[in-house]
């Protein structure tokens, strides 16, 4: 299985694209790594990252989206644009789109630790928190025997 793993920051979408084989693994290198947004108030732009998003999915055969939510309220809560552009990434028809809640995110830490140096990894630092969203995602499907090892 594919997986292109968001974590929305402001404006910001960073992509992270992984599958796992054989219990390993394995980046997927990707022409983007991250989208920004330049207004979320006007349709236009809207459409041009819906359309950029969906096409990078198509272009990479990915088959699943997992984003990890944000709080709608208080100190830590999520940005309208970041909403906007979730909402966009769940409109692309050709793949799935899974959340991953703030509670549900800790306890996959918990259950199914990663033992990936992220500095060994070679992707960018804002690709962090995407990256490790993959692998707790890929490592519960993989005990749950959901996917293909």
């Amino acid at each position: 299985m594919k997986i292109c793993s968001v974590e929305l920051a402001g404006n910001e979408v960073n992509l992270c694209f992984l599958s796992l084989k054989d219990g390993i693994f394995e980046l997927i290198e990707c022409r983007k790594r991250k989208i920004t947004l330049a207004s979320s108030t006007e349709a236009y732009q809207m459409r041009q990252f819906h359309k950029e998003f969906a096409q990078l999915m198509q272009d990479y055969k990915i088959e699943h989206v997992v984003i990890k939510e944000r709080l709608t309220k208080g100190k830590f809560s999520g940005s309208s644009t970041s909403f906007k552009a979730e909402a966009a990434i769940q409109l692309v028809d050709s793949v799935e789109v899974s959340m991953v809640s703030q509670t549900y995110y800790k306890q996959l830490l918990v259950d199914h630790p990663i033992f990936v140096d992220f500095s060994e990894t070679g992707l960018k630092k804002f690709q962090q928190n995407a990256f490790t969203l993959g692998c707790l995602f890929l490592n519960e499907k993989a005990a749950k025997n959901t996917i293909e090892l």
